[in-house]
């Protein structure tokens, strides 16, 4: 038993949606964690509608576990992981909170300390990355997302992580919609931290909350880098192109063969037409994505720590 307990409070939010084996002993082991480490915690369970009997496992669990406070939120209807996430987190009150995207614990319970020690040297956000078990579609979005991205730090696929007060009340005051948490996090301007572990087991797809769905991969990707307007672009200007050229071909056709009356003058309108058309239309896409940068991904400044210097 440790004596000499840290004192900051910290939070743990975790979600649920359908997962009425796993929760309990999930709960143990986050729960023994923090009350060994802890004078002062809490748990929120953030239950996303499931359909199986989640909240009846929280609470035997409670019943046969000492836990200093364990809270239940429940959605109206399915939420969805982010938005799930961010309610946990708009009613956790600790200096630092740990996020469970689910209740898969591939990891020693030990490495939850290790996160939150490595946020006590100076890092607002502590990601524990797992090391194998990701499937070829995560890795191809995170590759995609960083290599389009102008974000500093970089992301992967985490199973949990931590987030200090000071973390979180910069994102709240970032003014935008959370559509992505981690993107968020890397681009909020303060020190960013990834743990790799070696799992001990394959994660299950089927909790569902490390599955990077089709309509969150792409609404990140079009709000967090530049990809969408990068390939608008390109095929605006190799349509541009294409079209240029069939207007040069047809006044070749017109100068060198005897091509049927009409068949010119068409081809001709309908080439430059359109080519001046996609013009405007890579004018239009510069246009909105300076827009989108400004109204959502922009800040007005960003200051990553200040220290006070006195005589």
């Amino acid at each position: 038993m440790i004596t000499n307990k840290e004192k900051n409070f910290v939070s743990a939010v975790v979600y649920c949606h359908n997962c009425q084996s796993a929760i309990a002993s999930f709960l143990d082991g986050v729960n023994n964690v923090l009350k060994d480490n802890f004078d002062k915690y809490e748990i929120i369970c953030v239950n996303d509608s499931s359909t199986d009997r989640t909240v009846e496992a929280i609470n035997a669990f409670c019943e046969e576990n000492t836990v200093k406070s364990l809270t239940v939120v429940n959605t109206s209807f399915a939420q969805g992981l982010e938005s799930a996430m961010i309610a946990g987190l708009d009613i956790a009150i600790g200096d630092f909170v740990f996020e469970f995207d689910s209740t898969v614990m591939d990891f020693e319970p030990q490495l939850i300390m290790d996160v939150y020690r490595t946020s006590q040297k100076g890092n607002d956000i502590v990601f524990a990355c797992p090391t194998e078990g990701q499937k070829w579609t995560s890795r191809l979005f995170y590759n995609l997302f960083n290599r389009f991205s102008d974000s500093e730090h970089k992301i992967k696929t985490q199973r949990f992580s931590v987030i200090s007060r000071r973390g979180i009340n910069r994102v709240k005051s970032m003014g935008a919609k959370t559509v992505y948490r981690k993107a968020v996090y890397a681009s909020c301007g303060l020190p960013v931290k990834h743990i790799d572990y070696k799992p001990l087991q394959s994660a299950s797809v089927a909790e569902g909350a490390q599955k990077v769905k089709r309509e969150l991969a792409l609404n990140s990707l079009i709000l967090f880098t530049d990809i969408g307007y990068k390939i608008s672009l390109f095929l605006t200007v190799v349509m541009a192109v294409v079209l240029a050229a069939a207007g040069v071909y047809t006044l070749l056709v017109f100068f060198s063969a005897n091509p049927v009356a009409g068949w010119t003058t068409t081809m001709l309108v309908m080439s430059f037409g359109f080519f001046g058309l996609f013009i405007i239309l890579a004018f239009v896409l510069k246009y909105l994505s300076v827009i989108l940068n400004l109204v959502f991904t922009q800040k007005q400044y960003i200051i990553e720590s200040v220290q006070k210097i006195t005589k």
